[in-house]
Formats: C-alpha cells, sequence, structure tokens
C-alpha cells in the first residue's frame, strides 16, 4: 500500500462534497475514479495533493499522514499531477515546461546559481537531459523547442503528464486527460499510461471516458453524490446495479 484515504470527508458549508471516502493505492496499478459530474472525483485529488484539507479523515502516504501537508511538499515525498484545465506556461517552450517540474529535485542553491559555478552548470545539463528524456517517453520529443500555448491540444496534455513526471513521483493523479481527444489521440493515451504504469509507478485516473477506463485500469472507485459506491475489477465495476443507476437512472416502479 502507497496511499490510503480513511474515512476522508470534505465539506463545504453545509454541503457534504464528500463523506466518508476509504480507499488505497498500491505501486505499479492504474486505479479508475469515475462517476457523474459533480460527484466529487477533483476534489478527492485536491484533497490528495493538499490543495484542500479534508473536514474529516486521514490521507496517508508511506505509513505517514500527510493532512496539512502544504502542496509543494506533497510533490517533494511523490505525488504529482495533472490538471482538469490545461495549466503550462503558454510561453516557455515544451523543455522549459519540463525542466520547471523538476525543480523540487534540484540541489543547486542562490549562490551557485549566480554564480554560474561547476556544480550549478552540471546540474542544469541533467535537468535538461531528464526532460528531454520526459519529452521522449510522452512521445513528444519533436516539439521540445516549441512555445507549449502554440501546441495542439493533445500535444499539450502529454506535456503536462511530461511535466509532472519531471517531478520523479511514485504516484501520479492524472484529472480527465482524455478531454477534448479525439479517438487516435485517446488510444496513444492508454499506451502512455500503461508505460508509466511499467515504470512501477501508481496512476490514479479521472476520466470520463468509460470504455478507456474499463479496458485500461486494473481496479475502478466510482463515486456518487460524494460517496463511494462501489470498488473492484472492471468487470464487476460494470455489473454493479449501484453503478448502473448512478450513470442510467432507476426505473419508475
Amino acid at each position: 500500500m502507497m496511499l490510503a484515504l480513511k474515512q476522508v470527508g470534505k465539506n463545504f458549508g453545509g454541503l457534504a462534497a464528500l463523506a466518508g471516502i476509504s480507499f488505497e493505492v498500491h505501486g505499479g496499478e492504474i486505479l479508475g475514479i469515475i462517476g457523474p459530474n459533480g460527484a466529487g472525483k477533483t476534489t478527492l485529488f485536491n484533497l490528495i495533493t493538499g490543495v484542500m484539507s479534508p473536514s474529516q479523515g486521514d490521507i496517508v502516504f508511506r505509513e505517514k499522514s500527510i493532512v496539512g501537508t502544504r502542496p509543494h511538499q506533497i510533490t517533494q515525498l511523490g505525488i504529482a499531477r495533472t490538471f482538469q484545465n490545461i495549466r503550462l506556461f503558454g510561453n516557455l517552450s515544451a523543455l522549459e515546461n519540463v525542466m520547471v517540474g523538476m525543480h523540487c529535485r534540484t540541489q543547486a542553491g542562490l549562490w551557485q546559481g549566480l554564480w554560474r559555478t561547476g556544480k550549478q552548470r552540471q546540474e542544469e545539463a541533467d535537468i535538461r537531459e531528464k526532460a528531454l528524456a520526459m519529452l521522449a517517453l510522452t512521445g513528444i520529443a519533436d516539439v521540445s523547442q516549441a512555445l507549449a500555448g502554440s501546441l495542439p491540444y493533445g500535444k499539450q496534455r502529454r506535456l503536462e503528464i511530461a511535466r509532472a513526471l519531471a517531478a520523479d513521483p511514485e504516484i501520479i493523479l492524472l484529472d480527465e486527460p482524455a478531454a477534448g481527444m479525439n479517438e487516435s489521440e485517446t488510444d496513444d493515451l492508454k499506451q502512455l499510461v500503461a508505460r508509466i504504469r511499467d515504470l512501477g509507478k501508481a496512476v490514479v485516473l479521472i476520466e470520463h471516458d468509460i470504455q478507456l477506463m474499463m479496458t485500461l485500469c486494473d481496479r475502478i472507485v466510482v463515486l456518487n453524490f460524494g460517496q463511494k459506491i462501489a470498488e473492484g475489477d472492471p468487470a464487476s465495476i460494470q455489473a454493479n446495479p449501484a453503478v448502473i443507476e448512478a450513470y442510467l437512472g432507476k426505473e419508475e416502479g
């Protein structure tokens, strides 16, 4: 077990956006989070990454609670994410965007940077090399010098994933990475997520493309109205009456 949520809840005023959410994330697996709009999926990611603090419950990473830990510290611990709305530095190159993602792993201090010491120059060269490797992994090495804002939508999505991977996380959280992609781009994304898993990283994936989730994920957690209504392998989720009802509604008797 790498990450565990234990009876996690989040209230906004009198509204319970999440209540009693518990599940675990294991190394080298792809865990899907699905549910209708407004089910609380992105709020869940915000709690895991420290953007928000839970109102109830605990979030444990590597047997240590991370509740109250700041987002940049959670990244340093080994949890990185992408966002539902792309958040790239549009006026920086693709390569520079990925290099920025490595800042939490840099060692050179202020004076090395000011004086361009040998240590600082070597570290910068190493960062550049690793950033190029992340671009190659995500299939966009050919646009390393292009401005991020000029890239097609699908490549911007891949660049966001490359930047998150640059932090060398143990767990990567992907928030609707296939949104707006065509069928070919979605197939490429599926292969990319599988490659990330094969690196030994855990992937937690929010996505509305149910067919993608059923063919890609090892396990799936289903949320509805802020509560977990099901958890299991794709076959059991597809056959679960509560899940079917959440998506299709209930026939009037």
